[in-house]
């Protein structure tokens, strides 16, 4: 199908995707600024309170991708988005009920994730619906950034929700006013413009989704593929877990910048890490013609480079370089997810596209978590900070290694290609 067989209304698309995608970041990242008075509210460990919340959440949202990608195969990715941002809004906004002890909180944290992972495992389908063969990695890399933008948005609002409330339990219900808007907008979505037929399937092709799956599934690149999530997600977490107290830290611990200096160099990490998501796009079709691959590739290197930089005491005290750095360390993080799951929509089967992208992304979380279980662990035993950032390098490295494996798969050669009108 040619590009102006898609419609315009495709752009409306593009962005209720964004939104949802902001409000699962909101809803993602509510405790995270609260988490001392929650820990104080309930007489519960700082460390326990901030791994509960957090881990609860994050477990379920890879539970939910993989549930919600087969769903928006089976039944369509607007009703699943529907009934995902629905009970994303209402398990947020009941957060007051449901806080009453800590134990239902949690409770709550999991409902929050398992209604946030089908948002992220949307976008392989609908991508291949609503967008060219050209479009598809600038439609992952726009949901790239709405997942930081979210969790930026968080980060301003729900402190402004607590002091003007004075409870933690009224600020994050107020965070569900995100989701009720999400919900709105895929209600709109659902009674308006339909996808173009011949984007969801060659006419007079015939579908057999279990196969096609099963195909896939024994492919190596499948698995190459989850490996690339799998590291970047380690790669993104340990960095923004470790470097804010590295760069925070007197020395010889860290770099001695102070705490409010140490954060607004974080924050310039996600602004970076936003514009590296939407830049991928337009550089896998403009410059890369296409190659995922060389741009994932691309994102490895410049992620390893750049965390060594930072290691370095000459570029971490030298206040003009080290925010240069700390720059494009966010920027070439940001390209790899994003490229990666275009990978899905310009290779395979429109048909599985949902299901591979929700085990894509649902594996590949636990990357994070398995980078700040190691970074933790050799700050323990090393006492210092630089074991633990070189690993992001290491990791980073093992990334490039594996992302020359991704290759498009010669069996589904066809679905790849620009569909017919």
């Amino acid at each position: 199908m040619s590009d102006h067989a898609y419609p315009a209304y495709r752009w409306f698309i593009l962005f209720v995707l964004l939104f949802v995608t902001v409000s699962q970041g909101v809803v993602l990242i509510w405790p995270a600024p609260l988490m001392e008075q929650i820990s104080r509210h309930y007489g519960v460990d700082l460390g326990a309170t901030t791994g509960a919340l957090m881990v609860a959440f994050t477990v379920f949202v890879t539970l939910g991708a993989v549930v919600g990608g087969a769903s928006c195969d089976r039944f369509g990715w607007v009703p699943t988005l529907i009934v995902s941002v629905a009970v994303l809004a209402a398990s947020t906004l009941l957060v007051p009920a449901l806080g009453r002890s800590f134990g239902t909180l949690v409770l709550a944290r999991i409902l929050e994730g398992a209604a946030a992972g089908p948002i992220m495992a949307s976008v392989g389908a609908v991508s291949v619906q609503w967008f060219s063969h050209d479009e598809r990695g600038i439609v992952m890399g726009v949901q790239g950034m709405g997942v930081s933008l979210g969790i930026a948005l968080g980060f301003v609002f729900v402190p402004m929700a607590f002091v003007r409330t004075g409870s933690f339990l009224a600020a994050a219900s107020w965070m569900s006013s995100f989701p009720l808007v999400g919900v709105v907008l895929m209600l709109a979505v659902a009674v308006g413009r339909k996808p173009p037929v011949a984007a969801t399937q060659n006419v007079g092709e015939p579908v057999n989704s279990a196969h096609d799956f099963k195909v896939a599934s024994r492919l190596p690149v499948f698995y190459i593929g989850i490996l690339c999530v799998f590291l970047l997600s380690w790669v993104m977490q340990a960095f923004n877990d470790l470097t804010p107290v590295y760069l925070s830290a007197p020395s010889p611990l860290g770099a001695g910048h102070g705490v409010v200096l140490a954060g607004k160099f974080m924050g310039l990490v996600q602004v970076s890490f936003m514009i590296g998501s939407v830049a991928s796009g337009f550089l896998l079709i403009k410059v890369f013609r296409g190659k995922n691959k060389l741009v994932v590739a691309l994102g490895f290197l410049g992620a390893a480079l750049f965390a060594v930089s930072v290691r370095s005491p000459l570029v971490a005290s030298n206040l003009r370089v080290l925010p240069v750095c700390l720059f494009f360390e966010g920027f070439f993080q940001g390209m790899v997810v994003p490229t990666s799951l275009a990978f899905i929509a310009m290779n395979f089967p429109s048909h599985i596209a949902g299901k591979v992208t929700g085990i894509w992304m649902g594996v590949g979380i636990f990357g994070g978590t398995a980078g700040v279980v190691v970074g933790a662990t050799l700050l323990h035993n090393t006492g210092l900070y630089q074991a633990s950032i070189l690993t992001v390098a290491i990791v980073a490295v093992a990334g490039l290694l594996i992302s020359t494996m991704l290759t498009p798969p010669a069996v589904f050669k066809a679905a790849g290609k620009p569909l017919q009108a």
